[in-house]
């Protein structure tokens, strides 16, 4: 009988030896309810895709969950109306919001692009030139960074003013819109852009406009929750740093993994890949950027407010401060 039992109680030690040394690696959860990220599908969404397939919030000791949807504007209702604990979107989500309300906050900027969105007719229609598209049909995504790309195409061709007819289609529609003849431009953000110019190679005409607009994409949260959920957001943001710094050292890996997520060809994230940068900040560049769009939206009328609001009241830099002195104390 002890023969039989000593193996037994060898192999007990074993497996408390090995499975205690595995759950190590990760520090006690703070959280057991998950917390709901509302991501969008875009390549600007690489690090908190990242930070989640590799594990790196679970690390931090936070239970996150994503939730995929269509376009930051999307993601930012997700937030606000409680179907989502923390949203992505471009700053011309935050600006255009910033006129309606205050109860959320920007954490940070986590993804920059000055390539991300592209203007595209069909070579049929003979629309070269922004000129062209006074009076003519144009599919947007209104509320979001496609509707401010399009104006600031249409202001650098002006004078005389060039007035399209603006028509709202969501993201993943914008494409076989213009292809049916529905609009004849449309303001369309990757992979959308990518996707169309290759699938109908010669048909497609793309305005040239890198480096006219350039956007960031940043972590949004509640205001009410910045307080409860501070060690929670503080750590989100430490994950969100290791995702950006793993996209520097690993760029084929952080290709595949973003590709898997997005379920589009490795090749194609690839390709696209040169024109984005993937870091943390929260600097005076977000809050320029909110006030000219601001000014755009008021003298443009697509806002009617009279006065811009204080954008740095939806700014919170009190976690991203945390994470980079900590950071620092681990450098020295």
């Amino acid at each position: 009988m002890g023969k039989i039992l000593l193996p037994l109680a060898l192999l007990l030690i074993l497996f408390v030896w090995f499975y205690g040394e595995k759950q190590t690696d990760y520090p006690v959860r703070l959280n057991q309810t998950p917390v709901r990220i509302a991501v969008s599908t875009s390549l600007l969404s690489a690090p908190v895709i990242i930070a989640d397939k590799l594990e790196f919030f679970a690390r931090e000791g936070i239970y996150v969950v994503l939730h995929p949807l269509q376009g930051g504007d999307i993601c930012f209702e997700a937030l606000v109306n409680h179907r989502a604990d923390l949203a992505t979107s471009s700053e011309s989500v935050v600006m255009f919001n910033s006129f309606k309300r205050t109860d959320f906050t920007v954490l940070a900027s986590f993804a920059e692009s000055d390539n991300d969105i592209k203007l595209l007719t069909l070579h049929k229609s003979g629309i070269t030139t922004p000129a062209q598209l006074d009076g003519k049909r144009v599919g947007i995504v209104t509320g979001s960074a496609s509707e401010y790309f399009l104006d600031t195409i249409l202001n650098i061709a002006g004078p005389p003013a060039i007035t399209p007819i603006r028509v709202n289609i969501r993201p993943s529609d914008l494409a076989p819109a213009l292809l049916a003849g529905d609009v004849d431009a449309i303001s369309v953000w990757e992979p959308y852009s990518f996707q169309l110019l290759k699938q109908h190679p010669g048909e497609v005409n793309e305005f040239s406009s890198r480096g006219l607009h350039s956007l960031s994409f940043n972590l949004i949260s509640r205001k009410a929750d910045n307080q409860v959920f501070y060690e929670h957001h503080v750590r989100i943001l430490k994950a969100l740093k290791r995702a950006s710094e793993f996209i520097v050292l690993h760029p084929e890996e952080a290709n595949r993994i973003v590709a898997d997520f997005l379920q589009v060809p490795t090749e194609e994230i690839a390709a696209l890949w040169p024109d984005y940068l993937f870091r943390l900040s929260l600097g005076n560049s977000l809050l320029s950027n909110l006030q000219s769009q601001g000014r755009w939206a008021m003298s443009s009328g697509t806002i009617t407010a009279k006065q811009l609001p204080d954008f740095r009241s939806v700014i919170d830099p009190v976690p991203l401060d945390q994470v980079q002195h900590m950071s620092l104390v681990e450098h020295r």
